[in-house]
């Protein structure tokens, strides 16, 4: 997997140097224009890698700010209040229209529009030149380039101004060309859904040629994100036909399935994996000389971000969350071997899948970066925290790969997953409980937790045979609450674009969850893990629980979004406002409009 993923910048930036070597960090998408450079498929290819490479902007994602903006994380080190001012801005919900962040997505994403228009208004210029047997690599490119057009208009009609944003549909070429007003949300979602359907139609399923195609689009990438946009406005019975076509294969052979080895979930050598729908391609091995502060580069700095002071710290209502999922007793699985248990094993300390998702003290089962998770993460009330994300970071690489990159540990080639077949499970189980299919939702959601070995939910079924069940009688407002505050931000933590915000507005329990989140109180007390020779380790106030019992002495953690649940204004929070940047430069925005 490792030579696939070089395979495919090799092709895809060879094409791209050999042309024009500044462009990949030209920030003008209109620098080449159409009329005297794009002359063939082999120019047009060029332009769509430059699209491709215009995606690789995390500031489209911003997996920080937004797992900080939602309640997936606690703003850097220190407590009762966390150390980073800035982070503390974007958790406690204190950005405004001129706030970097806001105003860098909405760039960021318009970016990529543009460089998208620019192939399809190539492509339609030499249409009528195209030969026949051009033609089916004609359709390729286009409908490349119009997925990512589409993708980025329901990105930024997720994200903004209740969905009223601009429909940028051709490329610029007059000043007044960028002065376009807003399009009402209706308009916006017709004009993206079109570019998505078109994707649909003329996209494969598969490449014929995986090894040099790992990280293009893909049918499936298109049929999830119609999917998904229907979800997201209640038409659960279309999303439903979207979601069962990549799920059982209805109009093409996908070939998607849940992985099982749990060495190929969030590693370098499991990236493109038989789950991975829609994933950015990076890496640190090409293009050293573009620092990580350049815009377009081919790494990111997540894996150095997310277990710093630079990125979300687990809060303690997601730890207590995932140290508290129940295990399978019957899956051998969830036992390791323990020498001093009578038997030889005792059960895990933790779940499978929060030794893939998360660091915490409890677990000294797994490694980081060659250490044992528990030890690895620096525990103090005082001044660190109580766990990190691990799913960005290089915690499968020894330190000397991490370190061999001149351009320090703030350089990681580590892929992001934007979707995958286990949220696909997720939404058509969703979709399943809301049209009054409990048991169908049920074997989705099982089928998702059967795979990490944990206690599977309902009735005992007999396709997993030899699995533990809860036996609950789950209806749809059980289940609904299981999957909204256990099983979807447990599998998805910081995954996809915006996924747990907006999962929280459309459920109407964004003020609710801060609310109740603000009123819990944990506490951290001391626990003793071993290291990875067995011995002991004692580890003070580091292991978050929600029962006290009879201990005394312990931090009592009973602030957490106290701040965001004073500051939460449904009006001015739900959707980003329209970034200052915009209002003064384009002389058509007009707020009162929409």
């Amino acid at each position: 997997m490792k030579n696939t993923k070089y395979l495919i910048f090799i092709f895809m930036f060879w094409h791209l140097v050999s042309c024009n070597d500044e462009y990949l960090s030209e920030k003008n998408p209109n620098e080449i224009s159409s009329g005297t450079f794009w002359k063939n498929l082999k120019d047009t290819n060029t332009g769509l890698v430059a699209a491709y490479n215009a995606l690789l902007d995390e500031d489209i994602y911003a997996i920080i700010q937004e797992g900080l903006r939602s309640d997936m994380g606690w703003p850097g080190y220190g407590r009762p209040i966390g150390s980073d001012e800035n982070l503390r801005n974007f958790y406690e919900l204190n950005y405004t229209n001129s706030d970097g962040y806001v105003q860098n997505k909405w760039n960021a994403a318009y970016t990529a529009i543009f460089r998208a228009n620019q192939v399809i208004r190539a492509l339609e210029n030499i249409e009528e030149t195209t030969s026949e047997e051009e033609k089916e690599l004609w359709l390729l490119q286009m409908g490349q380039a119009r997925f990512i057009r589409g993708l980025m208009h329901f990105y930024l009609h997720s994200a903004y101004n209740k969905g009223s944003i601009i429909i940028r549909d051709e490329v610029p070429v007059n000043p007044e060309d960028f002065n376009k007003p807003l399009s009402p949300s209706e308009d916006v979602i017709k004009f993206f859904r079109q570019d998505l359907e078109y994707a649909y139609s003329n996209l494969p399923a598969q490449y014929e040629n995986p090894t040099q195609n790992d990280g293009r689009i893909t049918k499936g990438a298109a049929a999830v994100i119609l999917g998904t946009s229907y979800l997201y406005e209640k038409n659960y019975d279309t999303a439903i036909i979207y979601f069962d076509d990549i799920i059982n294969d209805i109009t093409a052979d996908y070939g998607y399935k849940l992985v099982e080895d749990m060495s190929l979930l969030f590693t370098e050598a499991g990236e493109h994996n038989d789950e991975s729908i829609l994933e950015l391609n990076y890496t640190k091995d090409f293009r050293t000389d573009i620092g990580v502060w350049e815009p377009y580069g081919l790494s990111n700095q997540l894996a150095w971000a997310v277990p710093s002071n630079k990125g979300p710290l687990l809060p303690a209502w997601i730890i207590n969350a995932y140290k508290s999922e129940n295990l399978d007793t019957l899956d051998d699985r969830n036992y390791v071997d323990d020498p001093d248990s009578p038997t030889g094993r005792s059960l895990r300390p933790v779940s499978l899948r929060t030794s893939a998702m998360v660091g915490i003290v409890d677990d000294d089962v797994s490694l980081f970066s060659d250490q044992v998770t528990g030890l690895q993460i620096r525990i103090s009330t005082n001044g660190w925290g109580f766990g990190v994300y691990k799913k960005y970071t290089n915690h499968d690489l020894s330190p000397e790969e991490v370190s061999s990159d001149p351009r320090g540990a703030r350089a990681s080639g580590k892929n992001i997953i934007l979707n995958r077949l286990a949220d696909v499970y997720l939404m058509q189980a969703e979709c399943f409980i809301k049209t009054g299919d409990i048991d169908g939702a049920l074997e989705l959601i099982n089928a998702v937790r059967h795979r990490w070995a944990l206690e599977l939910l309902g009735p005992e079924n007999p396709k997993w045979s030899n699995s533990s069940f809860d036996l609950e009688n789950y209806n749809e407002q059980s289940l609904m609450e299981h999957l909204m505050f256990v099983e979807k931000p447990l599998e998805m933590s910081l995954e996809g674009h915006q996924t747990r915000w907006i999962d929280l507005r459309r459920w109407g329990m964004l003020g609710v969850n801060f609310q109740n989140l603000s009123n819990k109180t944990f506490y951290a007390k001391t626990v003793t893990i071993k290291d990875l020779e067995g011995n002991p380790v004692t580890k003070f106030n580091s292991s978050i629980t929600e029962d006290p019992g009879t201990a005394s002495g312990l931090s009592i953690i009973d602030y957490e979004y106290d701040e965001k649940a004073a500051n939460y204004n449904p009006e001015l929070h739900d959707y980003l406002p329209i970034p200052l940047g915009e209002i003064m430069r384009n002389s058509n925005i007009n707020l009162n409009d929409n």
